[in-house]
């Protein structure tokens, strides 16, 4: 599930939807987006999703957060854009989030599936040795994305209706 498009779509929409109450402005949170696929940029150094794709990745703008207070709002939206990649990945096929330090994969697996009579649950996390999915042949957009898009941009349109009622 996590492409290029929900690496990009979800994190943007969220904080979309949620900049009056952050109190981010709408346009940083556009012109930030690209830290939201920069984890990806691994693919070319390799390993991928070991490289950027760890913990330590978010330590300078999380320390950019802490310590500068008239930076907060761009490296906070920064943060969240990484830490959400991270996020994604790990629970579809997993990171290495200790790289340099470790090349151990953790990842975690979780389902829940309808057989016409019960659901079946299905939560597996973990170490490993490899990333499970390694993102080659990934759709840019599919169905599964699709369904996503049209969840969160309801989500959006449904927020700010309401905002618009409260500033009434």
């Amino acid at each position: 599930m996590s492409s290029l498009f929900n690496h990009v779509f979800i994190p943007l929409v969220i904080l979309l939807a949620f900049s009056d109450r952050l109190g981010l402005d709408p346009k940083k949170v556009f012109a930030l987006v690209f830290f939201a696929i920069l984890p990806d940029a691994d693919v070319i150094i390799q390993p991928h999703r070991a490289a950027f794709h760890n913990i330590f990745a978010l330590i300078i703008p999380l320390l950019l957060f802490i310590l500068i207070s008239n930076r907060r709002e761009t490296s906070g939206i920064i943060c969240l854009y990484l830490a959400s990649h991270l996020t994604l990945d790990l629970f579809n096929g997993g990171i290495s989030l200790l790289y340099p330090l470790s090349k151990d994969v953790f990842f975690v697996s979780a389902e829940l599936r309808f057989d016409l009579q019960s659901f079946t649950h299905m939560l597996e996390y973990g170490v490993r040795e490899t990333v499970a999915v390694n993102g080659k042949g990934e759709p840019l957009v599919s169905s599964e994305n699709t369904g996503i898009a049209v969840l969160l941009t309801l989500l959006g349109i449904i927020l700010a209706v309401l905002r618009r009622k409260e500033k009434f």
